[in-house]
């Protein structure tokens, strides 16, 4: 089994190190690169420092996205969303439906556009899991260290990784374990075993999957929980919406996150924002719920629950984790900010964009939404703050 990680900053970094801790030496773990130069330079062993205590993890391969034609067995996408695609773009020869696709970043709208482009038919598409993490940890150059190794340090708090398998177009039910009638509700827990048993004739079908979920429950530092696709939809979408409303204020304000919020005028925007963002939300849930109804899958006094819009996805609990998020973010400034300072591109289409499209789709209009996209794209044109 070979592990490739695509996006190798800090958090591609810190997933490298510790499945290369969780698994042994006989499973290759390959750092990939867009440019062959940066694949040269890259680092031989990761030097991790949490609370004084420093671990280095060593052995690691290093290649170009286009370097051989080899399959891939199991693929860690920690890139940001822009960046992702064309990594992607560049990985698929090499993918297979036998192949795993960890998407650790905002997945939502990435994992739509991978579908989209690459893998209409999902008899050929990959195994997907989406993950989302709280893990944040400092990249920096270790020049005083001897040989090629690169020092990642934590702050001192404890993250945690949530991840989610995509439903199986071929109808296994990967969740089998969270509802077994079997067992007391105590007792209910995800299983490898329905993930694929080597017993089984479709066992390659199903084998990069397993290993995959089993490298990241062994990554015990990585603190990884593995929960059912309607929980993580529910932190990706929390996620999309606040970010929605963080990244383009800090932006355009050019300023660190914990500041945004210091006028009452960009609280009134942060409650348009998320307000539309609920209305998207629900349009979305209704109208999946009535498609599950009607391909049969259930009755009607069965999916109310899921019809209903979850509290969390409310405008106002919105609001509230988005001025938490800026209360705890002293010193540091947002990824799209950084990315307009360097000149590259944000991630604006895979944040508001997505919401505009998804609102569009189920007839929910997003004016202040659709506002800070376009005036994201006019920030990123004319770089105000180059003006002599």
């Amino acid at each position: 089994m070979r592990f490739h990680v695509a996006g190798v900053g800090s958090l591609g970094s810190l997933v490298a190190h510790h499945l290369r801790k969780a698994t042994s030496a006989t499973h290759p773990i390959l750092l990939l690169y867009d440019k062959r130069k940066h694949a040269l330079h890259g680092p031989d062993a990761l030097h991790v420092e949490k609370f004084g205590s420093v671990v280095t993890t060593a052995g690691f391969e290093r290649e170009t996205y286009t370097a051989n034609e080899e399959p891939i067995d199991s693929l860690f996408l920690t890139t940001r969303a822009n960046a992702t695609i064309h990594a992607i773009k560049q990985l698929a020869p090499r993918l297979s439906a036998n192949s795993t696709v960890v998407l650790v970043q905002n997945g939502l709208a990435v994992y739509d556009r991978i579908i989209e482009t690459l893998f209409r038919n999902p008899n050929q598409r990959p195994h997907f899991i989406f993950a989302s993490t709280t893990h944040v940890a400092l990249f920096q150059a270790a020049g005083d260290l001897p040989g090629n190794l690169h020092k990642l340090v934590y702050p001192r708090r404890r993250g945690i990784l949530e991840f989610a398998i995509v439903p199986d177009p071929f109808g296994r039910n990967f969740e089998a374990g969270f509802a077994d009638a079997k067992l007391h509700p105590s007792e209910r827990n995800p299983r490898l075993s329905d993930l694929g048993n080597p017993e089984e004739d479709s066992y390659q079908r199903y084998r990069s999957l397993r290993n995959t979920v089993a490298a990241l429950l062994l990554a015990d530092a990585l603190n990884a929980r593995w929960k059912p696709m309607e929980h993580l939809q529910l932190i990706l979408r929390r996620k999309l919406a606040v970010n929605s409303v963080i990244h383009p204020l800090t932006a355009l304000l050019g300023c660190p996150t914990a500041d945004i919020f210091a006028t009452p005028g960009s609280v009134r925007i942060a409650n348009k924002i998320c307000q539309e963002a609920s209305a998207v939300f629900g349009a979305q849930i209704r109208e999946q719920a009535k498609a599950w109804i009607d391909a049969g899958q259930g009755q009607v006094g069965g999916v109310l629950g899921i019809a209903r819009l979850p509290p969390a996805l409310e405008a106002q609990s919105l609001v509230k984790q988005c001025l938490q998020i800026s209360t705890d973010s002293k010193g540091t400034i947002s990824s799209m900010l950084d990315a307009v300072r360097k000149g590259r591109a944000t991630e604006i289409e895979f944040l508001n964009g997505y919401l505009m499209k998804v609102g569009k789709t189920y007839g929910v209009e997003t004016p202040t939404i659709q506002i800070m996209y376009d005036m994201m794209k006019m920030r990123s044109t004319v770089p105000l703050d180059q003006i002599p």
